[in-house]
């Protein structure tokens, strides 16, 4: 960070290629031990890992309620006509 003392030391820093790189994950452990091979891999098992499969059967009651309530249009009176 520059300074009332040393204005010029982000500058020297730059310059002579001093700055540090903010560091990219570019490959997981998957729970095998086996490192994923690539950034597309990386993130395959990324979205796989933190989004997985929405099974039904796998529902808890609070989770069919409201799997329930989205299948039915809310009907209030204020709703405005949706044209496809």
């Amino acid at each position: 960070m520059t300074s009332s003392i040393n204005p010029w030391n982000e500058v020297y820093k730059l310059a002579a290629g001093k700055r540090k790189n903010n560091t990219q994950i570019t490959t997981l452990q998957k729970p095998s031990g086996i490192l994923t091979a690539d950034i597309c891999e990386t993130l395959k098992h990324m979205l796989d890992y933190f989004t997985p499969e929405d099974k039904e059967t796998d529902d808890t009651d609070y989770h069919k309620l409201v799997r329930t309530q989205t299948q039915d249009p809310a009907n209030t009176a204020d709703d405005k006509y949706f044209i496809i």
